[in-house]
């Protein structure tokens, strides 16, 4: 059952775990990682920009805001699956950079 929410919701936080995702995705896939894990990767990240779109949509105590809020929630507990402590953070740093950069230079995704 959802409970409707009235707190504001965490943009900023949200955005920062979207970036890191997509970061671990850019690694994932440079380091030819299988396709199913690619595809639950994107997966997370999805949920998160969804929950961002819904909390954007949808004012504090509507269905739409508390379902945001639901979504960003299981969102954060699936990305704490998608690392561990052998999971070094290095590449996706050099990952986030790199896609940063061509974003820069006027290329697209």
């Amino acid at each position: 059952m959802l409970s409707i929410r009235r707190d504001p919701f965490p943009f900023e936080p949200a955005r920062d775990l979207l970036g890191i995702v997509r970061a671990l995705y850019a690694d994932a896939r440079t380091r030819g990682v299988d396709h199913e894990r690619l595809r639950g990767i994107a997966a997370v990240g999805a949920e998160i920009r969804r929950a961002i779109t819904l909390a954007e949509a949808h004012a504090p105590g509507t269905l739409g805001f508390s379902s945001a809020w639901a979504r960003v929630e299981r969102a954060t507990a699936q990305v704490g699956d998608l690392v561990d402590v052998l999971t070094p953070a290095a590449p996706m740093i050099r990952a986030a950079v790199a896609r940063a950069r061509r974003k820069g230079s006027g290329a697209s995704r």
